[in-house]
C-alpha cells in the first residue's frame, strides 16, 4: 500500500533527514510526495559521520554503490579547484567515457547539468548559465532590481526519457532560489525526483546535491541555504542480486535502521542531556 503526500519535520543534515524519511518508509510503506527540508546539507556532526559510514559499510557489503558514487553523479568534487570551473568542466568530459563504460545508462546526471542536447544540435552548459545568470542578475550584485525566479536546470530529457520505462533518471529538476539575507545572499535548492530508493540512492543524493549547492554558492559569492527534496514516489527498496551485488531484504533493511537509530541516540545521549530518540516507540 502506498500513502501519499507526506512533509517531513526540518532536520539539520542530511543523515538526520534521511534516517527520519526510512523510519516513516518503514512504518507506512512506499510513500507519493515524500518532503524533505536540511537546513544545512553541507554540514555534518560526528554522530552524522557515524550514521554515513553505517549505511556505507551496508551498500558495499551488498555490492552496490557507495555513497561517494552515488554523490558523484550529482557533482563530481575531486574534479573541482575552486575558481576554475572551465578545469571542472573539461576534466568531467575527459572522465565521462570510463563513467558510461563501468554503469551504461546510470551516473550521468552531472553530465545532464553540463552537456545538455539542444534541439539545434549544439551542447548547452546549463549549470555554467545558470551560474553566469546569478553572477549577472542575482541579487548579490549591485542590480538595482535583482532577479530571483530564473535559476533553474532540468534533468528529465522528453526525447530521451519519454518512452523509458527501465533505465531513465530518477531526479528530473533542479531549482535555486536567492535569498537577500542581512549576512549576505544565500542559495536554496529544490530538487525533484520522480522516484526514490531510499536504501541504495536517496543519503548519496542528498550528500551530492549539497556538494553541488556549495559549488554553486562559492562560484557567485553566496552563502549555502537549505536543501528541500519532493520524492514523488520514495520507497525502502530491498536490491537486486545481479553479478556481485546482492538483494539484502527487509529484515536487512530494519536491522540497518536500528544500528542507524542507535548512533543518533548514543549522540543524543551525549549531547542533549539523554533526550529520547522516538524512533519506532
Amino acid at each position: 500500500m502506498t500513502s501519499s503526500y507526506k512533509p517531513m519535520a526540518a532536520e539539520k543534515s542530511c543523515a538526520e533527514a534521511w534516517l527520519s524519511a526510512v523510519v516513516s518508509l518503514y512504518h507506512e510503506g512506499s510513500i507519493n510526495s515524500l518532503i524533505l527540508h536540511i537546513k544545512d546539507p553541507v554540514s555534518n556532526s560526528p554522530t552524522d559521520h557515524k550514521i554515513m559510514r553505517e549505511v556505507d559499510d551496508f551498500l558495499r557489503e551488498h555490492g552496490t554503490y557507495p555513497i561517494s558514487t552515488v554523490a558523484n553523479t550529482i557533482f563530481p568534487e575531486s574534479l573541482y579547484t575552486p575558481g576554475q570551473r572551465p578545469k571542472l568542466y573539461d576534466r568531467y568530459r575527459r572522465s565521462f567515457k570510463k563513467v558510461k563504460s563501468k554503469a551504461p545508462d546510470w551516473g550521468r546526471y552531472f553530465d545532464r547539468l553540463t552537456r545538455w542536447d539542444r534541439s539545434d544540435g549544439k551542447i548547452q552548459n546549463q549549470l555554467e548559465t545558470l551560474i553566469s545568470n546569478l553572477l549577472k542578475y542575482g541579487p548579490q550584485t549591485d542590480r538595482s532590481s535583482p532577479y530571483y525566479n530564473m535559476y533553474e536546470m532540468t534533468l528529465f530529457h522528453p526525447e530521451k526519457d519519454a518512452t523509458k520505462p527501465l533505465g531513465r533518471q530518477c531526479l528530473s529538476f533542479l531549482e535555486i532560489k536567492p535569498e537577500q539575507t542581512e549576512e549576505g545572499v544565500v542559495l536554496h535548492m529544490t530538487a525533484l525526483y520522480r522516484s526514490h530508493y531510499y536504501v541504495a540512492k536517496t543519503l548519496g543524493n542528498l550528500i551530492g546535491l549539497g556538494k553541488l549547492l556549495r559549488f554553486i554558492a562559492m562560484e557567485t559569492n553566496c552563502r549555502v541555504g537549505t536543501l528541500t527534496i519532493h520524492s514523488t514516489h520514495a520507497e525502502l527498496d530491498t536490491g537486486k542480486t545481479i553479478g556481485s551485488q546482492k538483494a539484502w531484504g527487509k529484515r536487512n533493511v530494519l536491522a540497518l535502521i536500528e544500528r542507524c537509530r542507535a548512533i543518533r541516540q548514543a549522540g543524543l545521549d551525549q549531547n542533549s542531556n539523554c533526550v529520547v530518540d522516538p524512533g519506532f516507540a
